[in-house]
């Protein structure tokens, strides 16, 4: 699609419209905003507003890339020292709360149940933090030998409950995973078992 200047426009990943006020780069628009306020966008990022029906085309047109999201917004000194902090504060509990040939195991990824300072974190970062731990906790229960684990992501956007997904289906192809039991978890969960 072609962008000119004073093209009125809304944004795919974000909230509002602007007017396009110039081009910093060959695939970068500066937008100005509703509130007045010029901000730098990727071109793919951009619908322009011509009728209602060709938007709706273009957002249905868009088909989103978890990791190219999370990447965007990652600092990798945060994540470096956030990970730094969870491991001291989990060095012996992580394994240790497994018991071996357990039929049940439960793990909470909520980010305030990992560490104690996130305000700060954007979402990509937290998100890789609790890749980590998911990571780390789902290798525990295979040599455990825990039959099943749950774990519990909360609904969000789906972002890490895609993640964890994508993750099994590449790296563990010997487990099987499903939605957590709703009446206890609503959408919040996954649950994986080791065949």
């Amino acid at each position: 699609m072609e962008f000119k200047k004073g093209d009125h426009v809304r944004f795919l990943n974000d909230t509002g419209e602007g007017v396009i006020v110039g081009f910093p780069q060959p695939d970068i628009a500066t937008v100005e905003d509703s509130s007045g306020f010029p901000f730098d966008h990727p071109l793919r990022e951009l619908v322009k507003i011509e009728n209602s029906k060709h938007e709706f085309s273009q957002y249905n047109q868009v088909q989103p890339n978890t990791r190219e999201m999370l990447d965007r917004n990652v600092d990798a000194h945060a994540v470096k020292a956030a990970s730094k902090d969870f491991k001291n504060r989990y060095k012996e509990r992580a394994a240790n709360d497994f018991p071996h040939n357990a039929d049940l195991f439960e793990v909470d990824l909520h980010i305030h149940e990992l560490l104690d300072n996130f305000e700060r974190m954007t979402n990509g970062e937290i998100v890789t933090i609790q890749m980590e731990h998911f990571e780390r906790m789902l290798a525990i229960a295979e040599k455990k030998k825990v039959k099943k684990v749950i774990f519990i992501h909360g609904v969000g956007q789906g972002v890490l409950r895609a993640e964890i997904r994508s993750f099994i289906k590449s790296y563990y192809p010997q487990c099987e995973f499903l939605d957590g039991n709703y009446q206890r978890y609503g959408h919040g969960a996954t649950e994986v078992r080791f065949r």
